[in-house]
């Protein structure tokens, strides 16, 4: 299958969508609702959803099918957990010549490398080597000590990746560099996608954990809203944000996280301290680019609620929210200026611009 790339750029009644790290609900549309079709499959390492709306049944069942492919190239070619993937070959190989990449591939680490130099490596994929450190990619948790993360410092850097776009290639400048995909790649499946649905003239969903896709409206509603789940409250929301069409992608730590001695270690690594970061409880990015939607919900989580609002509001295809925790232990949220004339905070919360 052939991807099409692009890289990252710069009163009404409403479909309804609570949006976690990898929960999703929809409500106000039903599974067996005429002119829809909705179907999961196991992606990515995750439950994705693509879902339907307008013409016949056998093209939503066909532009579906094609939606799952596109995501399942995407899988093939960058995934860490597949030895098959071109990823696997690149860091296999990078450290000792340039490795020729496919135009997907090269169009990703543009773009990571791109959102890594603007949030001054608060967002960045060679965290490789960090991630297996702490135990995320095995899932046997262990708190590296100072000495074991001395060491793995210097690998950790944006800036070894040294890429070609002219040969298409892309080299490692030490060994022991890593990519790690994972806070980049989902985001470029989900718009991949979605851009399936658009060709057939559809509209829909793409959902694959914390990161969707909408095209269109569904049937009868005007706009999509997602709903920002509260941190503290199991069924509560922060709010709701309407979307009119394109991703969002929302980063937490109550999702994916590991355990050692009774304490919670988040996923999402500061790439500077190489720890786990706490400067963020979630973000929620808004774009209509999936691919940068994705890896700035981490370069802002990472960042917490003023300079990842600050580094939202300079890109102008780029808007959200970051909730956070302050010093009392209540929870706020921090909108950026885009976003604010579409955030609903939910009652007696506290917001921030």
């Amino acid at each position: 299958m052939r991807l099409q790339v692009r890289t990252a750029s710069t009163g009404a009644r409403h479909a309804t969508i609570t949006i976690a790290a990898a929960f999703v609900l929809c409500a106000a549309i039903r599974a067996d609702s005429p002119g829809e079709t909705r179907a999961f499959r196991y992606l990515m390492g995750t439950s994705v959803q693509v879902q339907a709306f307008g013409g016949a049944d056998e093209a939503r069942r066909q532009a579906i099918d094609e939606a799952f492919a596109a995501i399942a190239e995407v899988d093939r070619l960058m995934s860490n957990y597949r030895p098959d993937s071109e990823l696997a070959a690149v860091n296999a190989s990078a450290a000792r010549a340039p490795v020729e990449v496919t135009d997907a591939m090269l169009g990703v680490l543009q773009a990571a490398q791109r959102i890594s130099a603007e949030s001054n490596g608060a967002f960045d994929i060679t965290v490789g080597p960090l991630m297996k450190l702490w135990g995320f990619f095995d899932k046997r948790p262990h708190v590296p000590t100072d000495g074991e993360l001395a060491d793995v410092r210097p690998l950790v850097d944006y800036r070894n990746i040294l890429i070609d776009a002219d040969r298409h290639t892309v080299r490692f400048a030490r060994s022991g560099v890593e990519i790690d995909l994972g806070g980049i790649a989902k985001g470029f499946a989900v718009e991949l996608a979605a851009g399936v649905l658009r060709r057939h003239g559809l509209a829909g969903l793409v959902d694959a954990g914390g990161n969707q896709y909408v095209v269109g409206a569904p049937p009868g509603k005007s706009r999509w809203t997602f709903g920002v789940k509260d941190p503290d409250a199991r069924d509560g929301l922060l709010g709701a944000i309407d979307v009119d069409d394109g991703s969002v992608s929302t980063s937490a730590n109550d999702s994916n996280f590991l355990t050692v001695d009774g304490r919670r270690y988040g996923h999402l690594l500061d790439p500077h301290t190489l720890k786990p970061s706490t400067a963020s409880e979630s973000v929620t990015i808004v774009s209509r680019d999936g691919t940068l939607a994705d890896a700035m919900s981490k370069a802002a989580f990472v960042l917490g609620p003023r300079d990842g609002i600050a580094l939202i509001d300079s890109m102008p295809a780029v808007s959200g929210l970051i909730a956070y925790r302050q010093r009392d232990g209540r929870v706020s949220v921090a909108v950026s200026k885009r976003l604010a004339g579409a955030f609903h905070p939910a009652a007696s919360r506290a917001l921030t611009q």
